[in-house]
């Protein structure tokens, strides 16, 4: 997993980009008056919550705080929203297609039709389950549970969000540096199998999603939040979350036309496949 430098501080509230096309160089312009609307999924702990944390800073922007269920205990994040900004907790398990449906038709319920604007779609949701299992010990159920929620699951909510998705949209799926096959192939021992092939897999779906949504002037991207301090970064991690979600926000809010399709690290560097 990657490293990002110390450097990295949390990005301006209320920097917000939109798109603009002059001729044949298409990029994302800082705006100050756009009321930006963010889709976060796997809200309520960890990356996301983070995510949540920092965007709620802002009160122009509009936050649809995605959990897997609402019976959990969303105490941090319902304490947020006295932050200023506006945020809808609502039920979405990323495993679940009828799940998923359901969520989208309440997210376009709340931003008043199917074909309202959403900013930035964070396809955050994961799990590392069986991170014990190699090549030679994994298990069917495994593997096929790893793909539902890491690959089917950001496959359907790009599919049941895609009319709100619009010019200068940017969708954005939380990667690893473990689906990197350059990278595993530096290491000594790789780890994490189940894990690793699903994110591998999700940067595969990353290019076929932008390339589907390019003509829609869509940017997507996979990015790899770092080895982060949080439940699923275990005990040797070494990144502040305030860090990689700071980076990443940065790195999102920057984006070009021509970004679309990459991989990057958190400090916005591309990393290679």
């Amino acid at each position: 997993m990657s490293k990002s430098g110390s450097n990295l501080k949390p990005s301006t509230p209320n920097e917000v980009y939109v798109h603009k096309v002059e001729g044949t160089g298409s990029k994302l312009l800082p705006s100050k008056s756009k009321m930006p609307v963010f889709v976060i999924t796997g809200a309520n702990r960890g990356l996301g919550l983070e995510f949540v944390r920092q965007l709620s800073a802002d009160p122009s922007n509009t936050i649809f705080a995605a959990t897997r269920s609402l019976s959990r205990d969303l105490s941090a994040l319902e304490s947020l929203k006295s932050n200023g900004a506006t945020i809808h907790i609502l039920e979405c398990d990323t495993g679940s297609q009828d799940s998923i449906a359901a969520f989208s038709k309440q997210v376009s319920s709340i931003l008043g039709g199917p074909d309202k604007k959403i900013d930035f779609l964070l396809n955050n949701a994961g799990i590392n389950a069986t991170s014990t299992q190699t090549s030679l010990t994994l298990t069917p159920d495994s593997l096929s549970n790893h793909i539902n929620v890491n690959v089917t699951g950001p496959t359907i909510t790009v599919q049941v969000l895609e009319s709100h998705l619009h010019d200068g949209s940017v969708v954005m799926n939380m990667t690893s540096g473990l689906g990197s096959l350059a990278y595993n192939r530096t290491k000594e021992t790789v780890d994490c199998t189940t894990y690793s092939i699903s994110k591998a897999a999700l940067n595969m779906l990353t290019v076929h999603q932008a390339s589907d949504l390019k003509g829609k002037g869509v940017v997507v991207v996979c990015v790899d939040p770092g080895w982060v301090k949080t439940d699923m970064g275990g005990p040797g991690a070494v990144l502040e979350k305030e860090e990689s979600i700071g980076g990443m926000l940065k790195c999102l809010r920057g984006l070009k036309i021509s970004d679309s399709g990459r991989f990057f690290a958190c400090d916005g560097s591309e990393k290679a496949w």
